[in-house]
């Protein structure tokens, strides 16, 4: 009886075990994300912090900082996919260039991204402001509002990952 109760608990345990291991290589596949690359795609997404981390990080470390970045891509370029914006916070946003190095789709907005590159301290000209609200497709009463120039931190992408959406979505 003795040896009944050990081989019994024993094959509950293995049986239980591989059930874990089981869910564990589905819960894997299930976080594998397919991406569509642009630029530089040989980057690693591991570690990705999000752009309000990599602000707040450059404003204590200074010039330039190297990183990778994942978030919501919240504004693109609808003219040509050469610039687009992921989320700071609820008000501010990043504004990433990559330089005409490659062109993002013009309809990527709303979608996931990571990125590789650099944030940088910048100022935009008012030309340069009215220029990108334009691109956005903002109206001719948004555009002459603006005024001032802005300085702000900003992103140098050397390649970015979109993420597919899964066919369940």
């Amino acid at each position: 009886m003795k040896h009944f109760l050990i081989a019994s608990f024993l094959t509950v345990l293995l049986i239980s075990c591989q059930s874990s291991n089981f869910d564990e290589q589905v819960a894997e596949e299930q976080m594998a994300q397919e991406f569509i690359n642009f630029g530089d795609s040989t980057f690693s997404i591991d570690g990705a912090v999000s752009a309000a981390s990599i602000v707040k990080s450059f404003e204590t470390k200074g010039d330039t900082m190297y990183g990778t970045v994942a978030g919501e891509i919240t504004k693109v370029c609808t003219v040509k996919g050469c610039w687009m914006a992921t989320a700071i916070d609820s008000e501010n946003n990043l504004f990433v260039d990559y330089d005409y190095e490659f062109l993002l789709p013009t309809n990527s907005q709303g979608q996931n991204m990571v990125m590789t590159g650099y944030a940088y301290w910048d100022s935009t000209s008012v030309a340069e402001l009215r220029h990108y609200a334009e691109d956005r497709g903002a109206t001719e009463e948004e555009i002459t509002e603006i005024t001032e120039p802005t300085g702000e931190v900003k992103f140098k992408a050397t390649g970015v990952k979109i993420a597919i959406p899964s066919g369940d979505e």
